[in-house]
């Protein structure tokens, strides 16, 4: 079962996104012949066409604000975005001290045959390390990420990152994480960021 699917009536753009999220799943599992693909295809097209009429210049705001939890401030995060298609969506919560994302991976994001791509994992890392950092008033961009792949991740099922801070440095902040199936982690995490003012972080989400 894929992740990411509300009620259509309290956000239907969430449920647009799981739709096309669905379609995804289905497009890289899919043996069928040449009408059927071909038809497919079109109608996709005809729908893509006429929500094209509803896109906006500049596009919608990317930090809308609300919600109680990380994944909420980042609707169209490339990881943890309900409303972006491309998104497993990675579910972040704050379990203090550690940032934790709960997931399950599905084909779209298959490196190995049956386990997950190393550039997805690098992905969620990526922002559970910055979400860990965020809540602690450690926010700055990504200036080093390190992984130690343990074993093999598996698609189709239920995993948990975890990130922390390690330690500060002046400007610079040590972080770790890893990634655990069952109580197995398959995957170990460093990074290093960089301090920035939380008045520039606003001034960029602001562009």
């Amino acid at each position: 079962m894929l992740r990411g699917m509300p009620d259509s009536h309290s956000d239907p753009l969430a449920a647009l996104a799981a739709s096309v999220r669905r379609m995804i799943d289905t497009t890289v599992s899919v043996k069928g012949d040449a009408a059927l693909l071909l038809d497919a295809a079109a109608r996709v097209d005809a729908i893509s066409a006429e929500l094209a009429g509803a896109v906006t210049d500049p596009p919608p705001e990317r930090y809308p604000g609300g919600g109680e939890t990380p994944s909420d401030w980042m609707p169209y995060d490339y990881v943890t975005g309900r409303w972006n298609p491309l998104a497993p969506p990675i579910v972040i919560t704050w379990q203090e001290p550690r940032a934790v994302g709960d997931v399950t991976f599905t084909r779209p994001y298959e490196g190995p045959p049956g386990c997950v791509h190393g550039a997805a994992l690098a992905a969620a890392f990526d922002q559970v390390l910055n979400v860990a950092n965020l809540m602690q008033g450690a926010a700055g961009p990504t200036a080093r990420l390190e992984l130690r792949f343990r074993a093999p991740t598996p698609l189709h099922r239920a995993v948990r990152f975890e990130g922390w801070i390690e330690r500060r440095d002046e400007r610079k902040v040590h972080s770790r994480g890893q990634l655990l199936v069952d109580d197995a982690v398959t995957v170990e995490a460093e990074g290093l960021f960089i301090l920035v003012d939380p008045e520039r972080i606003v001034r960029l989400l602001d562009r």
